[in-house]
């Protein structure tokens, strides 16, 4: 399962984090996710802080998606793994709002196709990145500026995604 590194991101706690709990498209059932997705909101739930999010898809080419990542608490290292790392049905995730030039790497599983450096890509199904299509009115498109190889997981291949902002 996916594995993500924050290499560099802008996004503080000034306004640019937001708390979201992750529905499917229909917006009826919550979902279980992984760290490295991308999601659109679609505005408040209960209470102030809390929002309702999905999975960025191909059909949000002119949205703002963020970025999904929580920090992996890891009590006992040797019986937990990054991968094993998921968020549960309901649970609060932190999305971060993504700026021109930022930089995050992923395995390859977070990809839907394969991928290759300077290659350009959008959030095209269930919240992974793929190939940029024919959309040209894109709000963010991500170029893959590097092939970490199996610097993060043994098992699985690793790009470096750089954010550009149309």
């Amino acid at each position: 399962m996916a594995i993500v590194r924050k290499d560099k991101l802008l996004a503080g706690y000034n306004g640019n984090l937001e708390s979201v709990i992750v529905h499917d498209n229909a917006g009826a059932n919550t979902l279980e996710i992984t760290n490295g997705v991308f999601v659109v909101v679609e505005g408040l739930m209960a209470g102030r802080e809390v929002k309702k999010a999905r999975l960025a898809g191909s059909a949000d080419a002119g949205e703002d998606v963020l970025f999904i990542h929580n920090s992996e608490v890891m009590y006992d290292s040797k019986a937990f793994k990054l991968a094993d790392f998921r968020i549960a049905k309901g649970k609060v995730a932190r999305a971060y709002r993504l700026f021109d030039g930022d930089v995050i790497t992923l395995t390859t599983d977070l990809f839907n196709g394969t991928v290759a450096v300077d290659d350009v890509l959008i959030p095209t199904a269930n919240g992974k990145l793929g190939a940029i299509g024919a959309t040209t009115d894109n709000k963010f498109s991500f170029v893959v500026i590097e092939a970490s190889g199996r610097e993060l997981d043994p098992m699985m291949d690793a790009f470096a995604v750089q954010v550009v902002r149309n």
